[in-house]
């Protein structure tokens, strides 16, 4: 029996409708789309990768594991007719980024939950 408090899941959305960038996102920027869903607990935000029909390839590059200790910033923006999340941060010894885009009302959770995370630490 382990003595580390149950991790739990807050929010989640995806993965329809939600695109993936590990930059800022552009018109040319490679994305992952409707194959992340985000899964949001009270210790970390998860990028949890969903084959989708026959795209295995993109599997792999989907995924992403961001403790909410490791934030270094976060934006909300609008990126055409949805909202989009930009989340910098520290994985080993690099700064790593990505930019999670859906309808606003999964970004304004998200964002908001983040926020409320951050204040925690």
């Amino acid at each position: 029996m382990s003595d580390e408090p149950q991790e739990k899941e807050l929010y989640s959305f995806g993965p329809m409708g939600v695109r993936i960038y590990f930059s800022r996102p552009g018109f040319f920027t490679p994305m992952a789309r409707n194959i992340t869903r985000i899964v949001l607990t009270d210790k970390r935000m998860i990028g949890e990768p969903k084959r989708v029909g026959t795209l295995p390839f993109f599997k792999d590059k989907a995924g992403f594991e961001v403790l909410y200790n490791s934030i270094a910033s976060t934006e909300r923006f609008s990126f055409f007719l949805n909202k989009g999340l930009y989340i910098q941060y520290r994985d080993a010894e690099k700064t790593k980024e990505v930019s999670i885009i859906s309808s606003g009302q999964n970004i304004s959770q998200a964002y908001e939950l983040i926020q409320k995370a951050l204040q925690r630490s």
